[in-house]
Parts: C-alpha cells; sequence; structure tokens
C-alpha cells in the first residue's frame, strides 16, 4: 500500500486535540466498540476530580477536544465540563449514541458545546441494531437528532449560537449498502444537519478481533472505492451539508498523513493517559503527574523501537489489527490483559 520505507514520524510533537473518555459506562454493546465500554466497569470520575482534569486540558490549550466514551451523556458533570472549556477557549465536540437524548439533554448541548454528533453503523435499523447489539438503538438516533435538529432551528431562528450538527457514519461490510440513500434521507429529514462524515470502522478494541476483523475490516479495495465515493455522497445531499469521507489509509503509520495522529492525546475515565490513542498502553494519570511529563513518556513509547517496528509493518487494516493484538496484549495494564483474555475464552 504505502512505501515500505516510510516510518512512524519521530519527534517531540505538540498536543493539538484531546479525545477524553468520559465514562465507560453504556446502554449499548456495539461489537466494534474500542472501549469495550458496557462490558467493563464505568470508571467515572467524580465532579472534582473531573473538572480538575477539565483545567489540565484547558492550560495545554489545545485546537479543540472530543468528548466520548462510552456514552458521555451519563457523567452527571458534562456540560459543566464543557463550558469551562469553552470558556477557556476550547472548542468541544460530544460525540453520542443517541440513546439517551430529549429535548433537555438537546437544550443542555446547545447551550455548552461547539460540536454535537451522533454516531450511526448503518443505514437503516436492521444493519445498526445489530452492530450495536441493541434493539431500538436506530430509532432512539433518529430521535436524537430530531431533537437536535429542532432545537437548532429554533435557536437559528431567534439569532442564538448553536452547535455544529454532525452524523457520524462508521462502515463496516456490513453497513456498505445504502449509503448515498442515506445521505439524501438524512439531510432532507433533518435539514439542520451540518455534516455527514464517513469513515472504516478502525481495528482498536473489539474490532481488532480476529472473528471481527475477518467478517467487517474494509478490504483495501473497499477501503479506495469508499474514498471515491465522496463526490456521489456529497451530490445527495438536500440541505449544503458538507459530506466527507475519512480514508483510513491516512491513519496507518506508513502514511504521511498519519502525523495527525501523533498530535493527539487520549486521557481514558478515570484520568489515566494513554501512549496512544490506538492502544491500550497507559504511561500514568493525569491526576498524580503533569500532563509535560505523561507527554513525553507517550512520545518516548510511541517512538520505542519494537512498538515502531510493529507500527511501521502495518500495510492493511488486516495488519492493523493484528498490530494491535499484539500491543495491547503486551502493553495493556492487568486489567486490560484480563479483559483482551475473557474477550478471547468469549469468542
Amino acid at each position: 500500500m504505502e512505501s515500505p520505507n516510510s516510518a512512524v514520524p519521530q519527534g517531540n510533537w505538540p498536543i493539538e486535540r484531546f479525545v477524553w473518555d468520559l465514562t465507560y459506562a453504556c446502554p449499548l454493546r456495539c461489537l466494534h466498540c474500542f472501549t469495550e465500554s458496557g462490558r467493563r466497569p464505568a470508571r467515572m470520575l467524580g465532579r472534582e476530580d473531573a473538572l480538575r482534569v477539565t483545567d489540565v486540558i484547558a492550560a495545554a490549550r489545545p485546537q479543540r477536544i472530543s468528548f466520548g466514551g462510552g456514552e458521555p451523556l451519563l457523567a452527571p458533570w458534562w456540560d459543566e465540563a464543557a463550558r469551562r472549556l469553552e470558556s477557556a477557549g476550547v472548542p468541544v465536540t460530544v460525540f453520542t449514541s443517541g440513546w439517551l437524548m430529549d429535548e433537555g439533554i438537546a437544550e443542555r448541548l446547545a447551550d455548552s458545546v461547539t460540536g454535537a454528533a451522533v454516531s450511526v453503523d448503518g443505514a437503516n435499523a436492521d444493519v445498526h441494531d445489530v452492530i450495536r447489539g441493541r434493539a431500538g438503538s436506530f430509532r432512539k438516533s433518529m430521535e436524537s437528532l430530531e431533537h437536535l435538529n429542532r432545537i437548532k432551528q429554533e435557536r437559528r431562528a431567534r439569532g442564538e449560537r448553536c452547535f455544529r450538527l454532525g452524523l457520524e457514519y462508521t462502515v463496516t461490510r456490513s453497513g456498505w449498502d445504502g449509503t448515498e440513500r442515506f445521505v439524501e434521507e438524512m439531510t432532507s429529514r433533518f435539514p439542520e444537519i451540518d455534516y455527514v462524515s464517513f469513515g472504516a470502522v478502525i481495528p482498536e478494541g473489539l474490532a481488532q478481533e480476529e472473528k471481527f476483523a475477518s467478517r467487517e475490516l474494509l478490504s483495501d479495495e473497499q477501503l479506495a472505492a469508499l474514498s471515491d465515493m465522496e463526490p456521489r455522497l456529497a451530490s445527495r445531499a438536500r440541505n449544503g451539508a458538507h459530506v466527507s469521507v475519512t480514508d483510513a489509509r491516512s491513519f496507518l503509520p506508513t502514511s504521511p498523513l498519519c502525523a495527525q495522529g501523533e498530535t493527539i492525546a487520549h486521557i481514558e475515565a478515570d484520568g489515566q493517559f494513554r501512549a496512544s490513542t490506538n492502544y491500550e498502553a497507559k504511561v500514568g494519570n493525569v491526576l498524580e503527574e503533569s500532563l509535560d511529563v505523561l507527554w513525553a513518556r507517550a512520545l518516548a513509547w510511541r517512538n520505542d523501537p519494537f512498538v515502531a517496528e510493529q507500527r511501521n509493518s502495518i500495510r492493511s487494516l488486516d495488519d492493523w489489527a493484528r498490530v494491535t493484538r499484539l500491543l495491547d496484549r503486551r502493553y495493556g495494564s492487568e486489567e486490560d490483559k484480563a479483559r483482551i483474555a475473557r474477550r478471547g475464552a468469549a469468542a
């Protein structure tokens, strides 16, 4: 795919973006969940510690932060943390399944964040609900978009600020069909949608496991075809929404574009700091050590000869799944390793 002479980027990269998993509690059981949420301890921080983490992030002055999980809306302090970050000049986007959404939450989002994104895994309930592991999850996603669309419409009519509304479609082999029709239907039904983004499922968490990877990871040919589909998908938007395809190949360590991923700092639900957002390796806790120290350790882990050798061997999503399995089982915490072992036994 890429030149074998390419290499994992080296150097002291600045932190440009944070990903913060607010909790691993989740009402869903997604087959590809990268955090295995809903099947592990929620590990949600209390309010005071959460706001300490918020201040650490704000002091780093990143370009933006994503709230994820699990279901981030289960954290009782999510909007207080978001407002604190926004006041410090850090734009916040909340990524949600939509399961918990109601009018009140939609209003709170409008009062506190720059972006609200609803995730989907298929163009219809038959596909989406199977991947999400819970019947009714597609219906909940659509209901959440109705709430968010209505709130944005009302606020725009009053000349008030509101979030940027997005729809994030994770593409698996099962969810491949119907994407063009999906764009047309969603942008017609929810005219306040600002963007629809398509991206291949990434082989981390549960998606790295061989049973899932062999069935659902896109092939090289499908990745190329998905990227080529962007103009057709964009042409189906009915409200001027921006439609894009994120080419998963650009995240491969052998891609010239992968340097963007090297600037992401990832905080887990208990404050643990990941060495890299795609792997289970941790380098400390932001509640216990300075961010500068943790970031230096994260960069050192990425540049470790063994880690770099493994990452540089990746040429496809199948390779990536293989490397993720190896690195997670080698560098994950004892708790991670026990969870991964249970995962294998269940399979």
